[in-house]
């Protein structure tokens, strides 16, 4: 595909994908306008405390402290995590020693199974501990999650945060422990025989010592393996309580051929490595994560924050580092939220086609009351909607149905949604394609989330080209009986 493009940044909205414009050649048709979605905002959604990913074979698999159960999200597209929906992996039975405040869970594979760690207690945070449950499926969103048991060394002392550092044909678990919960907390490290059982006895590796440690409670937490280019391991930690707006992150760097039992072999950094940044909205910004782009060329770190200082919900957010001469990793500052980000490099780059010259060829019935008309549906605008309601022969389903003229026959990959803020949000939506408006071919049903203002995506098998395409709401994620939709577009892929 030959492009002639004029680029021009902009926003379209809270946790809308930015992008520029662009106008395509497109062989055989005339220009046709569309906004190259190749960038992303954070946060990537409002939650994610505690934040992980892991990925293998082109997904990317995400968890996080859900509280009462592990859940999992799988997506291709980390930047568009918001629209994975939540699987929920495993939930304790009741009365057990693990039943609640389940914290920061890691999803790891281990010779050919794959296992959740995460801390848990009975209700009572001086009880919290480790626990371990495995999988033996291929894929982790599949088969049975089966409790292997705690996780413990010799003293059994409260833990959480635990993580795994397979290293020179030894595992390693790595946590943070204190005194039934009481600071300081310390990073601890000892061997393991196998992924549920440690071996020997716990080294403690980091303590609280500098003053950025120490805001809030005096705590090391959330250790995070991290191997540099030249093989080094790293530990990246939290410091300070979470609950304070300066928690932050620090460094252990294990020395060339060090033993990582041995605190001597370990250096900490000084000075924080990533901390608060209050022009980019990022309070409390600590327990991370690492990934690589889908192409494997950039190193990414996952984290969360708050938005504002003082307290709140904690939400998850990326963004791409470097390394420095000396092979630690350069985070920069915080990305600032609702700022465009470049996509991780190997991400899909849609080009969504403008709809500024697009009409509505016909329509069930709109909503006069309140300019709720079928039109808003392509007016390039996520705040205004298309409601089904009030007219003089109001339908309901599943006889609703709306129809966009694009103009011209032009070749599309898939379409791209935005659901309507509040109630009547369509759940299952019907796409059928055609050429003059009286003879249709279904593409299939999509299932969209209960979720505004995201742009939701339905790829189609196959690019097909037609002029028109017609909308045929099925059912919605409420009991009411006219449904109403934000935005409907087109798109094809980037080449």
């Amino acid at each position: 595909m030959r492009t002639n493009c004029s680029y021009v940044l902009g926003m379209l909205g809270l946790a809308l994908f930015s992008a520029c414009e662009k106008v395509c050649d497109l062989p055989g048709y005339r220009k046709h306008p569309v906004i190259v979605e190749n960038t992303f905002t954070n946060p990537l959604i409002p939650r994610g405390a505690d934040p992980w990913v892991t990925q293998k074979n082109g997904k990317y698999y995400f968890t996080y402290t859900h509280g009462g159960k592990l859940v999992l999200f799988e997506t291709n597209t980390l930047s568009e995590l918001a629209l994975a929906p939540q699987h929920d992996a495993w939930t304790p039975e009741p009365n057990m020693p693990y039943s609640k405040n389940l914290w920061a869970p890691e999803l790891h594979e281990i010779n050919n199974k794959w296992y959740m760690y995460f801390a848990a207690d009975n209700g009572s945070n001086a009880n919290h501990r480790m626990y371990v449950v495995e999988n033996s499926s291929s894929d982790p969103m599949q088969g049975e999650w089966v409790m292997k048991g705690k996780v413990a060394d010799s003293t059994d002392q409260w833990a959480i945060d635990g993580t795994i550092l397979q290293h020179q044909g030894q595992m390693y678990m790595l946590w943070s422990g204190g005194l039934a919960g009481a600071a300081p907390q310390h990073i601890y490290i000892a061997k393991m025989s196998n992924p549920w059982t440690i071996s020997g006895p716990r080294v403690a590796i980091s303590s609280p010592s500098y003053n950025w440690e120490m805001n809030g409670s005096a705590i090391n937490e959330g250790p995070q393996v991290l191997i540099n280019p030249s093989g080094q391991v790293l530990i990246v930690y939290s410091g300070s309580g979470y609950w304070v707006d300066t928690y932050c992150l620090g460094l252990l760097t294990l020395k060339v051929n060090g033993d990582p039992m041995n605190p001597a072999d370990w250096t900490k950094t000084q000075q924080p490595v990533f901390s608060m940044n209050a022009e980019s909205g990022a309070y409390g910004t600590g327990h991370n994560g690492f990934f690589k782009s889908p192409d494997g060329k950039e190193d990414w770190i996952i984290y969360h924050a708050r938005s504002g200082p003082g307290g709140g919900s904690r939400n998850a957010r990326i963004q791409k580092f470097t390394w420095n001469a000396d092979g630690s990793p350069n985070f920069g500052i915080p990305a600032k939220i609702g700022f465009p980000v470049q996509k991780p490099s190997g991400e899909p780059i849609r080009e969504v086609y403008r709809t500024d010259n697009w009409t509505i060829a016909g329509y069930s019935s709109e909503e006069l009351v309140n300019d709720r008309l079928s039109i808003r549906l392509i007016d390039n605008n996520p705040s205004t909607f298309w409601v089904s309601r009030y007219s003089t022969a109001p339908t309901t389903y599943p006889d609703h149905w709306v129809t966009v003229d694009m103009q011209d026959t032009i070749p599309v990959d898939g379409f791209v949604f935005v659901q309507k803020s509040g109630d009547r949000k369509v759940k299952d939506l019907e796409i059928l394609v055609g050429n003059d408006n009286q003879t249709w071919e279904s593409v299939g049903t999509m299932q969209l989330l209960d979720l505004s203002p995201n742009r939701q995506y339905y790829k189609l098998p196959a690019r097909k080209q037609f002029r028109y395409f017609k909308l045929v709401p099925v059912n919605g994620h409420d009991t009411q009986a006219q449904p109403g939709l934000a935005e409907a577009g087109a798109f094809i892929m980037a080449e």
